[in-house]
C-alpha cells in the first residue's frame, strides 16, 4: 500500500511540473485573412471563393443565410464588379486544433471615399490538406438599418443580366426604366458595365425616397420589369450609402 501511495504521489508531482501546452499560433489564420483582403482588392473573385469551405455559410447584412460555393461567389462578386476595395483589421484571433475564429472590423471603400464600416466574425477550419478556410462568415455595417430618408442618398445595385444589349435598350428612349425609377423616388440612375463580364452591370442610384424605391423593386410591377429586362435576381447585391 505504501508503495502504491508513493507511485501515485510521484505521478501527481510529475503532472504538476509538466508545463501547460503553449497556445496555438493564430498567425496561420491572420495571414490567410491578409490574403483574403488582397484577393478582394485585386478583384480576384476565384481566389477569394477558394478561401471558403465547400459548405461555407455566409451571412451578409440585410440578407438571409446562404451556404455553398455559389452563395460565397454571389455575396462578393457584386462588390468586386463595382470596384469596391476593403481593409480588414483583426481584433481577436484564436486557434484550437483544426478550428479557429477571427473577429475584427472592416472598412469598405470606393476610390478615395469610404462606403461602409463595420465588424465581422469568421470561423475557420483546417482541411485535410493543411489549408485553413472560412466555414462561417458574418458581417454587419456600423450604421443603423436605413429606412425612408428625407434627404438624398445613394445606392449601388449590382447584378447580372441575360443579355446586356437587351437590358440596356430598356434604359434608353422616352419611356425608359429611368422614368420608372424617377416615379418611385430615384431621380437619377447611372448605368455601368463590367468590361471583363459584359453581362454584369451596376446602377448608381440617387435616391430621394428609399422606401418607395424598395417597394417598387419588390412589387409585381418591379419584378415584371426585371424579368422582361433579363435581370438575374439571384445575383443582385444592393449597397446602401453610410452617412
Amino acid at each position: 500500500m505504501n508503495r502504491l501511495i508513493i507511485i501515485v504521489s510521484g505521478l501527481f508531482a510529475l503532472n504538476a511540473c509538466t508545463p501547460a501546452a503553449p497556445p496555438a499560433d493564430p498567425s496561420a489564420i491572420t495571414s490567410r485573412s491578409d490574403a483574403w483582403e488582397a484577393a478582394l482588392n485585386a478583384q480576384d473573385i476565384d481566389t477569394l471563393v477558394s478561401m471558403y469551405t465547400d459548405d461555407a455559410r455566409v451571412m451578409p447584412p440585410g440578407m438571409p443565410l446562404a451556404s455553398g460555393t455559389q452563395a460565397v461567389r454571389d455575396a462578393f462578386s457584386g462588390m468586386i464588379a463595382a470596384g469596391f476595395t476593403g481593409t480588414l483589421t483583426p481584433v481577436e484571433t484564436r486557434v484550437a486544433g483544426d478550428i479557429g475564429y477571427n473577429v475584427g472590423t472592416f472598412e469598405l471603400t470606393m476610390g478615395d471615399g469610404t462606403v461602409s464600416t463595420g465588424k465581422f466574425t469568421e470561423t475557420w477550419e483546417r482541411g485535410d490538406d493543411g489549408v485553413w478556410r472560412i466555414s462561417n462568415d458574418i458581417w454587419n455595417d456600423d450604421a443603423p438599418a436605413a429606412s425612408s430618408m428625407g434627404d438624398k442618398s445613394h445606392l449601388v445595385i449590382v447584378h447580372e443580366v441575360e443579355d446586356f444589349d437587351h437590358w440596356i435598350a430598356a434604359w434608353r428612349g422616352d419611356d425608359s426604366r429611368h422614368m420608372l425609377f424617377e416615379a418611385n423616388g430615384a431621380a437619377h440612375v447611372h448605368t455601368l458595365q463590367n468590361p471583363d463580364n459584359p453581362n454584369q452591370i451596376a446602377l448608381i442610384v440617387s435616391v430621394e425616397d428609399q422606401e418607395a424605391l424598395f417597394e417598387m423593386i419588390e412589387s409585381d410591377e418591379g419584378q415584371a420589369a426585371a424579368a422582361e429586362d433579363g435581370v438575374k435576381m439571384d445575383t443582385l447585391t444592393m449597397l446602401v450609402e453610410v452617412k
